[in-house]
């Protein structure tokens, strides 16, 4: 038996595709042992794992590691856990110290491979761009686990919700869990971590109303704490069929509701990951980023991406992070899109279940 320590920081998307991935590894080596380690807020997403996974957490925003030498305490502290091995899977500066100092004790280490010369074509403030698609996100985390030289399987099944988990979930939120006849039920994530990575508000509670006036679903907005939550319930109220539960759920709880969702509407985003780690069919709204960097969330389809019509300089961003538009026009692409399209690919989710 081995033990593998698992290293992916940051982001919660990240952390969230990882984890099917991880899950199905883990399943096809269940002699050794694989502990995540991530911020202590991902750690919930480690629902109803395997029994050799475990999550471990480091505070790289609050606790001591977020200085240097907090991380080289934490470092040693980690040297007497006895790892067999590490796969660093998110190779930035901190996990690369995490890494080399437990090198220097004889742990061999593997870390993920980036596609960076990819990333900068990809990005290029050029009208004829090339969109030859980099590999998926996943597919690098594969290559890292390959390369330690354990099983690992070429499908990556959603995470499973456990009947005990679904069943407390209903017992604790009836509200939200009772179907409504004749309607399916619809996730609507409308933010994002960026402004350039967020579908226009404005546009997108327009495509809300054309939802809601085509009688079809039941629709629940997701979003965080604050302005997110002000902005969400404001846009549910006296709409008998729109429920708000930004604010109202835990990581783990909003999880199990996303994964009774028919269909989620998210931007390129960490709730198109959760989405798609329990197996939930995303409508994913692309602004300033583009699927072709690989970041298409686990199992999700390309023609339900939903990008800009008339935006030829897309991506000009790969994790939507930047601060100035290639066309100058303060993230046009955020405006690209029309709210009917978006209302078009919804209605085609109701159609194949009336068929």
């Amino acid at each position: 038996m081995a033990r593998y320590l698992i290293i992916r920081l940051s982001a919660m998307g990240d952390v969230a595709m990882l984890i099917p991935l991880l899950y199905a590894v883990a399943r096809a080596n269940e002699q050794h042992e694989f502990i995540l380690l991530t911020q202590p807020f991902f750690t919930e997403l480690l629902l109803d794992a395997p029994d050799n996974v475990e999550g471990m957490a480091i505070d790289i925003r609050r606790g001591e590691e977020r200085s240097f030498l907090g991380l080289l305490r934490y470092a040693r502290r980690l040297r007497h856990e006895h790892f067999d091995a590490v796969l660093d899977l998110h190779d930035v500066l901190r996990t690369k110290v995490l890494r080399s100092i437990l090198r220097l004790t004889g742990v061999p280490t593997q870390h993920l491979i980036k596609p960076r010369e990819g990333r900068r074509r990809l990005v290029a403030d050029s009208a004829t761009k090339d969109l030859t698609p980099l590999p998926p996100m996943w597919s690098l985390y594969q290559q890292v686990f390959r390369s330690a030289g354990l099983s690992v399987p070429e499908a990556i099944p959603p995470v499973a919700i456990h009947p005990s988990l679904r069943a407390t979930f209903e017992r604790l939120h009836p509200e939200l869990t009772q179907p409504t006849p004749g309607r399916l039920r619809l996730g609507i994530a409308p933010f994002a971590s960026t402004r350039a990575k967020t579908y226009d508000p404005a546009l997108m509670q327009e495509a809300l109303r054309l939802i809601e006036e085509s009688e079809r679903f039941e629709i629940f907005l997701f979003g965080s704490r604050g302005k997110e939550q002000a902005q969400i319930e404001q846009w549910a109220t006296n709409r008998p069929h729109v429920h708000s539960v930004a604010g109202r759920l835990d990581l783990s709880d909003e999880l199990i509701l996303i994964a009774s969702m028919d269909a989620m509407i998210s931007m390129d985003s960490a709730n198109m990951h959760l989405a798609s780690m329990v197996g939930t069919r995303v409508f994913s709204v692309w602004c300033c980023t583009h699927p072709a960097a690989g970041f298409l969330g686990i199992g999700q389809r390309l023609e339900d991406c939903l990008q800009p019509e008339d935006a030829p300089r897309r991506p000009c961003s790969i994790f939507g992070d930047n601060k100035h538009c290639h066309t100058g026009l303060d993230f046009a692409c955020s405006r690209a899109l029309r709210p009917e399209r978006i209302l078009e690919a919804v209605l085609t989710l109701s159609e194949g279940a009336a068929s």
